[in-house]
């Protein structure tokens, strides 16, 4: 189909879907929140222990002296492994997950690169950092200091990693932090000026005068503390009644982070500890030493304590991280909003937002998926010229076709018997959650392209919930986010769009009692229309190469064997490979890097219901040139506790250099443990990897099936070499 027929296409689909002006029925069903809190958070009971022995450990730097003594056998697994240009982060050799990634690169100092994951190596998760100052030859990790409090807690939760360079050699580690047995929680950030190797310690202040509340005196501890009162403190939720869990306190989860200008016109300031009152630069409290070139911007979902809304929050920093400014709601409403708690048109159902920093203009931009919807979800996009003092839109973005994903529970009973939260969206094959959150990027080149957008999503448009095939599709502004240019479909493999793709997975024959319950012949689980690729991020270099990742089951076409059989209901889609695409952008304000068959999507005056048998023009087309980037597969059954986590996010960053840094949650060192009582500790786990390449061009991954694949579908942990 022609760009002019698909534009027409898709107008007048969107026009089609939207709903009626009537009472809205939204997605929360049950009166409830559809947003979904972090994985570090709904994994706060998990307990790991810390009577470590060994694991398979590949990829370890090899110039290490003084390593441990070995006594576990080596498989053919790990010594695949070894093989290849792929670059394990994490040094430590404790068999726990790191999951869930951010990677960064110093714009002054291509050497220096920094990557976070939610890392477990304490024996629940944490914050780890890896550092490398040598291109990532050499790697230093560690876990970020947890914040201090008033009331002296001491956390023993975090997660959802957020890095970042200034342009000032300074980077910034963004996390949440939490308690896991009361609702104390927050968001914080450290920094680092030796290139991610040591961080300052965030501290809660401690007012000097609590009656007072126009009074911004205190202190961060006792005697001799010299830190700032709120250094690194963006939101501090302090329990009213501490060491209970009953959700009392508002909980402000998977934050994110980005730098870069001031906008024209825009001075810096500091705020003030505890009223977060703005002070000018030169007055007392903010000395002009400690401004950055940059402003720091956070935004995050606040759950309230009534469990009624969750709104996308911004705040940002001038004087690195050491003071912020007062929290504002920034999802706002719109007439494509429905259900809200807050109001009619009110968006304060979300998760998933995203701070993107335009290093010309200083124009912020955040994207995130909202859930006040008749059906589908949506991705909207609100921005800011001023330096996030005012806000514009929501602008409507696309739908989210994620009502179709098999859910944990009454879709997958298989996954709620290895642990998997009820309600918790999943994958064929698997028990890992999963989610529809995408990523985006701005073009840093300025200009004519200061303007230009690219949003990426990963959904089941083209999968049932018996069979899912979530692909990754892209849309395209040349106006800063009023109207976007999509689907481009970014995976270049087989994928086909099934009949309808909301068919139950089972019905209901006769209500009973007891009802009986079968498989809907109408959507058999043998009916595969695709292979899954899900978790995509993007970034745009200097010279205009789009980079985008995702973790991609392509490679696995006929499989059978399973580590967990119950799980199993189609032959391949089980391993995992991290892939990417790339697309050189050479025009700006074009239509480059999307298909013929994208349509223009203007802004709804109302709600968007598409239904479930609505069609997609068929792309032909595909203008991302895939790769396999990850040296060998691996299986997430083996990633986490009977693989019911892998993290909700990967990444990709390019350099000044134009190189690409990708960074993915592998579990090639996983193995299953679950058949041998006494193991301790399990062999469940996933390590954080990278691999560089030119932007420009693409890895030297694994791109078709090898016989060694099989070697990761059932794996056992090694055993005790000293018995053999």
């Amino acid at each position: 189909m022609n760009r002019s027929l698909g534009v027409f296409a898709l107008l007048a689909l969107i026009s089609l879907f939207v709903f009626s002006t009537g009472a809205a029925v939204g997605a929360r069903g049950d009166g409830g929140l559809e947003a979904d809190r972090s994985g570090a958070a709904d994994m706060r009971d998990t307990d790991l222990g810390t009577d470590v022995t060994e694991c398979p450990q590949a990829g370890l730097q090899k110039n290490r002296g003084g390593g441990p003594n070995r006594r576990m056998e080596e498989d053919r697994a790990e010594k695949v492994s070894q093989g290849g240009d792929d670059i394990r982060m994490n040094q430590d050799y404790s068999c726990f997950p790191q999951d869930e990634m951010s990677i960064a690169v110093n714009p002054l100092d291509p050497s220096n690169v920094v990557g976070g994951a939610n890392d477990y190596r304490l024996g629940w998760g944490t914050s780890g950092f890896y550092s490398s100052t040598n291109t990532g030859t050499d790697w230093y990790d560690g876990i970020i200091p947890f914040p201090t409090t008033p009331r002296g807690d001491t956390f023993d939760g975090g997660g959802d990693p957020a890095v970042i360079f200034d342009h000032s050699n300074v980077v910034f580690w963004t996390d949440i932090n939490f308690n896991r047995l009361d609702d104390t929680n927050g968001i914080w950030t450290s920094r680092s000026t030796n290139g991610g190797f040591t961080w300052s310690r965030p501290c809660v202040g401690i007012d000097n005068t609590p009656t007072d509340p126009t009074d911004d005196q205190g202190r961060c501890g006792g005697a001799g503390d010299p830190r700032q009162p709120g250094d690194g403190t963006t939101t501090f939720n302090q329990d009213p009644t501490p060491g209970v869990l009953n959700g009392d306190a508002d909980f402000d989860d998977k934050e994110y982070n980005d730098a870069g200008p001031r906008p024209a016109g825009v001075a810096p300031q500091c705020f003030g500890a505890f009223t977060h009152t703005p002070i000018p630069v030169g007055a007392p409290g903010c000395p002009e030493s400690r401004i950055s070139p940059d402003r720091l911007y956070i935004t995050w979902t606040r759950f309230n304590k009534e469990g009624t809304a969750a709104f996308v929050m911004e705040s940002h920093s001038d004087d690195y991280a050491r003071s912020w400014s007062a929290p504002k709601v920034i999802s706002a409403s719109a007439p494509f909003c429905v259900g809200g708690a807050t109001g009619a048109n009110a968006c304060d159902d979300n998760q998933g937002s995203q701070p993107v920093v335009q290093p010309e203009t200083g124009f912020v931009y955040v994207a995130f998926e909202n859930f006040n919807t008749p059906g589908e979800n949506q991705y909207l996009l609100v921005r800011s010229r001023d330096g996030g003092n005012t806000w514009e839109g929501p602008f409507f973005v696309t739908p989210v076709f994620d009502i179709n994903y098999p859910t944990s529970g009454a879709d997958r009973p298989d996954c709620a018997a290895r642990g998997q939260q009820g309600g918790r969206r999943v994958l064929s094959n698997s028990c890992f959650r999963v989610n529809a959150r995408g990523a985006f990027t701005v073009d840093k080149r300025g200009g004519a392209y200061a303007d230009d957008l690219y949003l990426i999503i990963a959904d089941n448009r083209n999968g049932t919930r018996p069979s899912t095939n979530t692909d990754i599709s892209l849309f395209k502004s040349v106006n800063g986010g009023t109207t976007w240019v999509g689907p481009t479909r970014v995976n270049d493999d087989p994928s086909i769009q099934p009949p309808n793709r909301d068919c139950p997975r089972n019905i209901v024959t006769d209500p009973g009692p007891p009802p009986v319950v079968v498989p809907n012949p109408d959507c058999p689980a043998t009916a595969v229309f695709g292979n899954d690729q899900f978790y995509p991020w993007i970034d745009i270099g200097p010279k205009g190469d789009l980079q985008v990742v995702w973790q991609d089951r392509r490679l696995d076409q006929d499989s059978t064997a399973s580590e967990w059989p119950t799980s199993r209901s189609r032959p391949g889609n089980y391993l995992l490979w991290f892939w990417g695409g790339h697309c050189r952008v050479h025009n700006p304000d074009s239509t480059e890097c999307t298909a013929p068959t994208a349509g223009t999507i203007t802004q709804p005056p109302g709600p968007v219901n598409p239904p479930s048998t609505l069609k997609f023009p068929e792309q032909t087309v595909f203008p991302y040139d895939n790769f396999g980037i990850s040296d060998t597969g691996y299986n997430w059954d083996y990633a986490f506790r009977a693989g019911i986590f892998a993290g909700d996010y990967e990444n990709v960053f390019i350099d000044e250099n134009n190189r690409a840094w990708a960074m993915w949650s592998d579990a090639r060192n996983g193995r299953s443990s679950r058949n041998q009582p006494g193991r301790n500790p399990a062999c469940e786990q996933s390590d954080a990897w990278t691999d560089k390449y030119s932007a420009s061009g693409k890895a030297a991954g694994q791109n078709r099936p090898r016989s060694t694949d099989e070697l990761f579908l059932v794996t056992p942990c090694g055993a005790d070499a000293a018995k053999h």
